[in-house]
């Protein structure tokens, strides 16, 4: 089965079919024609992050000590708080044992407490200390820095549609990939 064909496949499962986009039937085509792996958007948004991540765990190490999985461990445990572990694990795709030694690593540098939930015995809380807030306040106005950098290219307009964008697409294959786990 070929990328597109399981695309296809993916959205009439999803049940967004071709008949969502008003092609009563037709199989129009909205990617552009794909002839090399590198005109896929998979391929394209996978080389953007590894452009991204290679670039700014540089910085994250160099300037603030931590990985940029124990950044946006940190990162999310602020903005969810307060924050299931197992939430964290599912927003960056990680399972349960690498968001365990994560946090088992910003524990021992001082920046993370774990704590039971008091609805759920099963699930662990995560709260940042005092210093993992004031360090987690300094991570996030680079990384603002940073991601001016990174948009530069663009007006600030085509930064918002690209924006508004991306979380469309990527709340699409949320949806995909949970319709799919759950055999829904």
């Amino acid at each position: 089965m070929t990328e597109a064909e399981a695309d296809h496949s993916a959205r009439e499962d999803a049940g967004n079919g071709d008949e969502d986009r008003g092609g009563a039937g037709t199989a129009e085509r909205i990617h552009p024609p794909i002839g090399r792996i590198s005109d896929a958007l998979s391929f394209r948004l996978v080389r953007l992050v590894a452009i991204n991540e290679r670039s700014g765990g540089r910085w994250s190490r160099r300037v603030f000590g931590l990985s940029l999985n124990e950044w946006r461990v940190m990162g999310l445990a602020h903005e969810l708080a307060p924050a299931k572990a197992a939430r964290i694990g599912k927003m960056l795709q990680m399972d349960k044992g690498q968001v365990s030694r994560i946090v088992q690593t910003l524990v021992e540098k001082g920046y993370l407490v774990p704590r039971p939930s008091a609805r759920d015995a099963r699930a662990t809380i995560l709260e940042l200390t005092e210093t993992g807030r004031a360090l987690h306040d300094r991570v996030l106005a680079y990384a603002a820095m940073r991601n001016e950098i990174v948009v530069s290219a663009l007006s600030r307009e085509e930064c918002a549609t690209f924006m508004r964008l991306l979380e469309k697409v990527t709340a699409y294959n949320e949806d995909l990939l949970e319709r799919a786990e759950t055999g829904a």
